[in-house]
């Protein structure tokens, strides 16, 4: 219960912002124009193509503003067409940034782990589009004088880097087929992406190569391995068997070569692609087993980018001084795409790593500003995971500033929402409270791209208020060439993911087994079903799999998502569902434990959930990685703080509280008891792709979770009762 001089104080400030409400409430509305805000916000933005019939695709109804792009582009056959023109058309304007590394160094953590930390430089180094345009011809010579032709398959394993693009590029441009697999992907992984595809070249990283030289046994077509050096690694430190059953060169002697060859050699060469040719094998990470390889024509990769382009160039209107922020893994299509959009629009990518992403990040000697503080970003890409912990991050640092500081803050949040809901903005309240949070990210963050897996409204919220900034949130995959949904900058709903993009058909279908069904009221329900020229053929080597997901039907090429949506009024569209998260218990209960894990994850103890449920039981279980900062104070509220993290994540007294609390958010979230587990266990093991827990774009792998924790969930299943905890 608050202090009597925090009511008080409090009470103080509410009322003179009150009397400053209803003075300037004229001149704000007068200035803002919120009946225009909202008017937009309320529009339709997608209808069905037969409004009569509930199985209809649903299609957007706004104008596109195409003509901001040069024609040619917009008719080019090939992503190299299309990159070469952007180099032609923004030659002297910057393509790309990086930071330079000066030094690295070793550093002991209080914990006893050991974190590497770099010295940066204090600006970015930009490329132009002249230089890089000249660089991908010097790589395609390289490439054609080791021996990678046009129609050839080569594997990029590596983490996001200005070369990785580069490579991409000039492999699009020579018409060979790009192969793309996380840099976090297991050995197994690795191994089957990399002999599925038959590949004989591998691009990797100087950190990734020892990891492929453990595996050179098991890797049956490979011959040549180029490398992207890092600071510490100029000289690959492998023995003379790997040195003899690759050809090792690094990736500035790939260039050195191709600057001896002439243009007219690499013209001799090169075999244009055609429209319909494959472009690349996009594996997946494997979520449920083996990642599945994508095949992605240079027609769909276009017409993604080209829907998508669409759609911002209606809502959003780029300036001189944007700057995309590019970190997530380029082997996820949703970076992959959205940098492609950048670099079509003349808009710079600023590279990055988390590890060197903020201030505070790992990776980063004390005394460096991270990243982010450097570029200043205007567009960014997120998971929903990051926003989380970002929330987290800032809710834990507000609340140990004390009773009145939280309070105050929670005041600004839900100020802030009541008069954005209005269609009113907030200088003051921005200025005064959050200006210093959104400093965290640059200061001038005006777009997160949001995609991966669906976004808590509670997150949303409070991320676009504690940085003055707008949540774009999409919904697609890599079968639909990231190519489905998204929302408009106008749009001020939360937990849904937009309407359909320019050229895409959505629509839905009956699942009985969960209840859902196009016709309901109020509004229809179903599988999202995604149609248009950027559906993907199918998955390569996999047509078993390719059949049951991808349909040809009324000369539409559709793809069966598994997601269960709702369509409302306007045409948007919000995931309620997935068809492989519903689990049926003992009593004949459905419970979908996606939907439970949404809830849940927004618990203060929550960074990580998996919740499982066994059709031989009624109940549910549940395996949490605990919010490290979060448990330590609560530790420290039980007299349990000298012990150490796995020992807490034992403690019973702990352990219980952490579930009461576990429980009332989901109650208070709506959950129905029977969908609130009632056994917990804390694993103080991280959850990261190295582990293979979840995959690189930070969704748990079920399957491996429940193997990896049989003993313990039997164990929670053992217990008699309810509300236990282990």
């Amino acid at each position: 219960m608050a202090s009597a001089a925090t009511v008080i104080l409090l009470g103080l400030i509410k009322t003179i912002i009150l009397l400053y409400d209803i003075i300037t409430f004229p001149i704000y509305a007068l200035i803002q124009k919120p009946w225009h805000t909202l008017k937009l916000a309320r529009r339709v933005r997608a209808v069905r193509e037969d409004p009569k019939d509930p199985y209809s695709p649903y299609v957007r109804v706004e104008e596109t503003r195409f003509e901001l792009v040069p024609r040619s582009m917009m008719n080019a056959e090939t992503i190299g067409e299309v990159f070469k023109q952007a180099c032609e058309l923004y030659a002297k304007k910057r393509c790309y940034g990086f930071r330079e590394v000066f030094a690295e160094q070793e550093e002991m953590q209080p914990s006893g782990k050991v974190f590497r930390k770099l010295v940066l430089s204090d600006n970015y180094t930009w490329v132009t589009y002249e230089e890089v345009d000249k660089e991908l011809d010097h790589v395609v010579k390289g490439f054609l004088a080791n021996g990678i032709k046009s129609g050839d398959r080569v594997v990029i394993f590596a983490e996001t880097r200005p070369e990785w693009m580069v490579t991409a590029n000039a492999l699009f441009r020579m018409g060979s087929k790009l192969v793309t697999l996380y840099a976090t992907l297991g050995d197994d992984g690795v191994v089957h992406g990399i002999n599925e595809s038959e590949a004989s070249v591998v691009i990797t990283s100087a950190d990734l190569v020892p990891k492929l030289a453990k595996l050179e046994s098991r890797l049956k077509n490979v011959k040549t391995i180029i490398y992207m050096e890092s600071f510490n690694r100029k000289r690959l430190n492998v023995n003379d068997s790997v040195k003899e059953r690759f050809h090792l060169l690094s990736f500035n002697e790939v260039i050195r070569e191709g600057k001896k060859i002439k243009d007219e050699v690499m013209e001799e060469q090169i075999v244009p692609p055609k429209s319909d040719d494959i472009a690349l094998f996009m594996y997946t990470s494997g979520s449920t087993g083996n990642p599945k390889a994508v095949m992605i024509t240079h027609k769909n990769f276009l017409h993604g980018f080209q829907s998508l382009l669409g759609t911002l160039l209606r809502n959003y209107n780029f300036e001189e001084n944007e700057i995309y922020f590019g970190y997530l893994p380029l082997a996820h299509i949703l970076e992959l795409i959205s940098e492609s959009i950048m670099f079509l629009l003349g808009i710079p990518i600023a590279f990055s790593n988390p590890q060197t992403m903020t201030d505070s990040a790992t990776a980063v000697k004390k005394g460096c500003k991270g990243d982010i503080s450097i570029a200043k970003p205007t567009i960014m890409p997120a998971v929903p995971l990051i926003l989380d912990r970002i929330r987290k991050t800032v809710s834990d640092n507000v609340r140990k500033k004390g009773e009145f500081v939280e309070q105050l803050f929670e005041f600004a949040m839900q100020y802030k929402t009541f008069w954005t809901k209005r269609g009113f903005r907030t200088p003051i309240i921005n200025y005064l409270v959050f200006r210093h949070l959104s400093s965290m990210m640059g200061g001038r963050l005006k777009i997160l791209l949001v995609g991966g897996a669906p976004l808590s409204p509670d997150t949303q919220n409070f991320i676009g208020n504690v940085l003055n900034t707008k949540i774009v949130q999409g919904y697609a995959a890599t079968e639909c060439t990231a190519a489905a949904t998204i929302m408009n900058l106008d749009d001020f709903s939360f937990g849904r993911v937009g309407a359909p993009l320019y050229g895409v058909k959505l629509r839905l279908v009956d699942w009985p087994e969960g209840n859902y069904y196009a016709f309901d009221k109020p509004n229809p329900r179903g599988e999202i079903v995604i149609g248009g020229n950027a559906v993907t053929p199918g998955y390569y080597n996999n047509e078993e799999e390719t059949k049951k997901a991808y349909v040809d039907e009324d000369g539409v090429h559709w793809w069966y998502t598994g997601d269960i949506g709702e369509v409302f009024e306007d045409g948007t569209l919000k995931i309620i569902d997935r068809k492989k998260d519903l689990v049926k218990l003992q009593f004949g209960e459905y419970i979908s434990l996606g939907k439970v894990e949404a809830e849940l994850k927004n618990c203060e103890f929550v960074e990580n959930i998996c919740v499982y449920g066994d059709s031989m039981h009624n109940n549910l279980v549940a395996l949490i990685v605990p919010n490290r900062s979060s448990l330590k104070a609560l530790a420290k509220e039980l007299g349990k703080d000298s012990l150490p993290f796995a020992e807490q994540c034992q403690d019973s007294a702990i352990v219980s509280a952490v579930y009461k609390a576990l429980t009332e958010k989901g109650l208070k979230s709506g959950l129905l008891k029977h969908e609130i587990p009632t056994n917990i266990k804390l694993c103080s093991e991280e959850w990261h792709p190295d582990t293979g827990l979840v995959t690189a774009a930070l969704k748990i792998r079920r399957k491996q979770i429940e193997a990896f924790y049989k003993q313990d969930i039997t164990k929670m299943y053992s217990i008699n009762g309810s509300s236990k905890s282990t």
